[in-house]
């Protein structure tokens, strides 16, 4: 039996449901020692500035019981060294990219959005707006995310679908008291898309020094603990929103990513599992088919939203 696993996000055709977390994948190079990463959906590239950026101090990762928290703090190289030195080897290898971005303002956002639609580096915008650990929470108490305001990521969203023609996806938090707000908020705004979800907040303590182990204090927490929070508000935004959900969050093989596909996402992103099995997003595409071979489904787009209520 043939096998579609095609889905399209947005206005972005990707050849499979499957594409990698930002930050996790870096831009894909050094991944394609152990796979040929243009078998992915799409490459999601680390999040791009207009400058770059070195992030926190270390310690910036702590593992956890079914994870890790992180404040590594955006660290990337700019968009110009992105142009110059990644979007040409994406480009040779026949990726799909999804281009992650970050400012400070809707006007940087929208700079970059226009650089990459300009130079061709990319083929959908993911804008970051909830980033949890890029302000010292010495200084930053009582700072929020951009996501966590619908006026915020509607006025944001605004500002890069005015500056781009390509396939719009935001990024929201989960460290929010209702994700719909946010979600409707995005797209009246003109998003194309959703990115759920970015990390929950987190703190890890040393007892015996009695010191927080990260430099930066908070975290974001990401790995199989989160799953089913982030399968959750999935469902949540689904129900909301008429656009498509690209879901993630602890995604660590094909049942997990099935999950989120049959709460409402048309696509999925594997993240920090790649740290421990750098194919585990490969093995996500294979095991998705093979679940459709054994279950009869022709197309992976049958399953969107499939969940049986009891």
């Amino acid at each position: 039996m043939s096998i579609n696993l095609e889905v399209n996000v947005g206005g972005l055709v990707m050849k499979n449901p499957v594409t990698v977390g930002s930050g996790t994948f870096a831009y894909g190079q050094e991944y394609n020692s152990y796979f040929d990463v243009s078998r992915l959906g799409a490459v999601t590239t680390k999040s791009l500035s207009l400058k770059p950026r070195a992030g926190n101090k270390p310690p910036r990762l702590v593992e956890t019981p079914a994870g890790m928290l992180n404040a590594i703090g955006l660290q990337n190289v700019g968009i110009e060294a992105y142009l110059r030195d990644k979007a040409p080897w994406l480009r040779e290898h026949n990726c799909t990219i999804i281009g992650n971005i970050y400012g400070y303002s809707p006007e940087e956002y929208a700079e970059l959005a226009r650089r990459l639609e300009a130079e061709g580096a990319a083929d959908a915008i993911e804008a970051n707006l909830s980033c949890p650990n890029v302000h010292d929470a010495r200084t930053a108490r009582g700072c929020t995310l951009v996501a966590q305001d619908p006026e915020q990521v509607q006025r944001y969203t605004e500002a890069i679908r005015a500056a781009t023609k390509l396939p719009l996806f935001i990024k929201l938090s989960p460290n929010v008291i209702d994700i719909a707000e946010s979600a409707l908020a995005a797209e009246a705004a003109g998003a194309d898309g959703l990115s759920l979800i970015n990390t929950l907040l987190g703190i890890g303590i040393n007892p015996e020094t009695r010191r927080p182990i990260l430099s930066n204090i908070v975290g974001g927490l990401s790995g199989p603990a989160i799953r089913p929070v982030a399968v959750k508000l999935v469902w949540d935004a689904a129900r909301a929103v008429k656009i498509p959900i690209i879901g993630m969050g602890g995604i660590c093989n094909a049942n997990d990513a099935l999950q989120f596909i049959l709460a409402g996402a048309t696509a999925v992103a594997v993240g920090c599992y790649t740290f421990r099995k750098p194919d585990a997003a490969m093995d996500v595409v294979n095991g998705m088919e093979d679940y459709c071979r054994r279950h009869g489904v022709e197309k992976i787009t049958d399953l969107i939203g499939a969940m049986e209520m009891q």
